[in-house]
């Protein structure tokens, strides 16, 4: 499974290469750089909502109202220059990425089914379940989802794995808090 969360991170990064334009070649340095290692890559997690107390990199495209690059470490803070490259390169860091798209509402599908799989994949899932409540689903994939839940909740019973057990309880629980929460549950 770790295996294939660093394949579909290092995917996702090539995507938006490809398909966006970001303020500072720094940016583009670093997500190559990133995409190229997955030992670095196996301690990088997107999120849609930055965690204050993270080790956080903020990425802008073109056209965003934000900051080009920005490295927020617990004391201190890089802006747009080359010294956050050099700084991920050669620490050994875990570090959370926000993306910063033209517009505060656009979404990047294939970034939220990232958050998902990160969320079912990821030994750290309980410090990223608030970003459920920030993915737009439609009803089906919603249903498509807590149904694959269930049937891994299941499975993780019969297979007596009570870590992944706890963690698919817990964003099983999330998402139906969701649905009661945004009144969306049938």
């Amino acid at each position: 499974m770790a295996d294939t969360l660093q394949q579909m991170k290092s995917s996702f990064i090539e995507y938006i290469l490809f398909h966006y334009r970001f303020k500072s070649r720094i940016s583009i340095w670093v997500l190559n750089y990133l995409k190229s290692s997955t030992d670095t890559l196996q301690s990088v997690h997107f999120v849609d909502e930055i965690i204050p107390s993270h080790n956080t990199l903020e990425i802008s495209v073109v056209n965003s109202n934000n900051i080009a690059i920005r490295l927020i470490l617990k004391n201190k803070q890089l802006i747009n220059n080359d010294e956050i490259f050099n700084y991920i390169a050669n620490q050994n860091l875990a570090l959370d990425i926000k993306l910063h798209f033209e517009h505060p509402f656009d979404r990047e599908s294939r970034l939220d089914e990232l958050l998902i799989s990160q969320l079912l994949n990821s030994p750290y899932y309980a410090l990223y379940m608030h970003d459920i409540y920030s993915i737009p689903l439609s009803k089906q994939n919603e249903i498509s989802i807590i149904q694959h839940l269930q049937a891994n909740i299941d499975l993780s019973l019969q297979l007596h794995d009570r870590p992944l057990f706890y963690q698919l309880s817990q964003i099983l629980n999330t998402f139906e808090s969701r649905n009661a929460n945004t009144g969306t549950r049938d």
